[in-house]
This record gives structure tokens, C-alpha cells and sequence, in this order.
């Protein structure tokens, strides 16, 4: 994959737009009263915004919820592997301690670009196809992420991607998932470049299936519920988006828990026999995608932590 993707990002952008802002559902509504029901967790990711995600993980743990199956898109995928082992507090520990060069890293050409004049430097973004580099993404999984343990894991785990190829979704599970596909699942193309996994260039799979709850609950057994975890919906931007990459990131941040929520909605048509669930986060996160700042990081785990019980107390569970 040669051609850049900044045509393509300025497309989304416009599509994402057109989508209307959906008001934040009410989080767990009441009317379970289980307290051994199985729970499918799905998360939607969203680079730092992750990090709410692991302080839900670990809430939910804290109070003994048989997770039966979780999936995950995105920083969503890293969060549901080490989910699906049984390492809510290794999650944690990773949220708490990563950091941007962690993640990601900025090419030392991109940076010599910068140097040259104008139209020289759009050409090369036009040839590079991508911003910043994930190798340090991939480095950490491959310290964090057991796979033998996964394989051997009674939680099943679904990671979805995008085959940028073949235009296909693809669904990963316990038996064929990889440190490389779990970088795929999170690289955003234009931001980070496609992945190449068996002659396959795969990209976050976030693109077409921000939360996959109805891939989960096409390919798990029965379940008493599912709880789809959403970090996107903050109503406060932390600045007024002016620039190109904040208007993006407040386009997204608006646009996505649409398609979440319209999901949600269409699960409940189809299985009326599961109970579906929406937590949002009961407080602003103020967390940029590509921000990985760790007192605002912190906050966000034990925010997520918070609202985990929370939830479980409305729930009755």
C-alpha cells in the first residue's frame, strides 16, 4: 500500500460529519436482578480513551462477573486479549504506566519533511502512507499479551480488522489471534500504516465495527447479557477544535456512539433473549485519542472502576 490516505481521511471526515451526534443512553438499566448472569463485554477503544476501558475491566472483576465472552475493536482489541486471560490487573498496570513513545513514534523522515518546501513535503505525505510509526505498539503487546494463555482461556475473545485489500471484516479469535493483529486492529490508516498479516494489509477494524457486540453475540453461545463499554461522548471538548487533527478527533468523538448505540438497538431486535447494555462514562474523560497523559489516565481507570460498580448496583448484580 503506497498511496497515502489523506484523500481518504478528509472522506471520512465528511461522512462522519453528515452522522448526527446521538445523546449518551442511560447506562445499565435496571431490571436484571442476577447476580451469577454471564456477561459478553465488548469495547469500543479509542487510543487513551482505552484506559476508562481496563478501569471497567477491573471493576467488574472486583465484583466477581463471570465474563463469558469479550471483543473488542481498536485500543479496544489489547484490552480484550488480556481480558479473556484473566489479567485485569496486569491491564490496569499497563494503562497506568504507558506513555505516548510507548505507543507511538513520529518517522525521522516525516520529521526531515517538515524542512522541505511545501509542495515537496505534500508529496512525500502522499507517498509515505502514514504519520506516525506503532512499532513501539507492537513491542508492548508482545510484553504484555500471553498468547499461549489466551488459547487456553475459557473466556472467548473476538478482535475485529479491516482488510484494506479485499474490503472484508475479519474476525479473530482466541485460536488465530497474533501481536500483530491486535497493532492491525488499532491502526488507523492515514495515522498508522495497514499491517501485513498473511498477504493481508489490515487496519483497525473500528472503521466498519466501532463496538462488535453483534459479532459477539453471533459467535458466542447463549449469554445472560452484554455490556458494551463506550469511551467516545465526552460533551466537553477540551478546546475549541481548530486545527485539522482536533477537528477530527471531535468528529469522531461525536459521530461514533451513533453507530454504537444503533447497534445496541439493532442487538435488542435480534436477540430479544439477551439482556443489552450501554456505560458511558459518568464524567468528561478529557482524554485525546493520541494523548497518553498519566494523571488524566489515571482518572480514567478509576473513573471506569466507579462506574463498573455503579452499574453492577443498578443492575443488581
Amino acid at each position: 500500500m503506497k498511496r497515502a490516505c489523506l484523500p481518504g481521511l478528509a472522506l471520512l471526515t465528511i461522512g462522519l460529519t453528515l452522522a448526527a451526534p446521538v445523546e449518551a443512553a442511560p447506562s445499565c438499566q435496571p431490571g436484571e436482578n442476577n447476580r451469577s448472569a454471564s456477561t459478553g463485554l465488548v469495547f469500543s477503544g479509542g487510543g487513551a480513551k482505552g484506559a476508562y476501558e481496563a478501569g471497567v475491566a477491573l471493576g467488574l472483576k472486583e465484583r466477581g462477573v463471570s465474563v463469558t465472552a469479550v471483543a473488542g475493536s481498536s485500543a479496544g482489541a489489547l484490552n480484550a486479549a488480556l481480558v479473556a486471560s484473566g489479567q485485569e490487573e496486569l491491564l490496569v498496570k499497563l494503562w497506568r504506566e504507558v506513555s505516548n513513545d510507548q505507543v507511538y513514534r513520529l518517522p525521522w523522515s516525516m520529521g526531515l519533511a517538515g524542512l522541505l518546501p511545501g509542495w515537496i513535503t505534500l508529496w512525500y505525505l502522499d507517498q509515505v502512507g502514514a504519520l506516525f510509526d506503532l512499532s513501539p505498539l507492537r513491542a508492548l503487546t508482545a510484553e504484555y499479551v500471553d498468547l499461549a494463555r489466551i488459547r487456553e482461556a475459557p473466556t472467548r475473545l473476538f478482535v475485529v480488522a479491516l482488510d484494506l485489500t479485499s474490503g472484508e471484516r475479519r474476525v479473530f479469535t482466541n485460536r488465530n489471534i497474533t501481536h500483530d493483529l491486535l497493532v492491525a486492529s488499532a491502526s488507523v490508516p492515514g495515522v498508522f500504516a495497514p499491517v501485513a498479516v498473511d498477504g493481508q494489509l489490515l487496519v483497525d477494524g473500528g472503521l466498519m465495527d466501532r463496538a462488535p457486540l453483534l459479532d459477539l453475540l453471533e459467535l458466542v453461545g447463549p449469554v445472560d447479557r452484554a455490556l458494551t463499554v463506550v469511551g467516545y461522548g465526552d460533551p466537553t471538548p477540551l478546546a475549541p477544535p481548530l486545527t485539522l487533527r482536533r477537528i477530527l478527533e471531535r468528529t469522531l468523538e461525536l459521530a461514533l456512539p451513533y453507530q454504537i448505540v444503533k447497534d445496541a438497538e439493532l442487538a435488542r431486535h435480534r436477540r430479544p433473549d439477551v439482556a443489552i447494555h450501554l456505560l458511558f462514562p459518568s464524567e468528561p474523560l478529557f482524554l485525546r485519542p493520541l494523548e497518553f497523559e498519566g494523571e488524566r489516565i489515571a482518572r480514567a481507570i478509576e473513573l471506569g472502576r466507579k462506574d463498573a460498580h455503579a452499574c453492577l448496583d443498578r443492575l443488581g448484580g
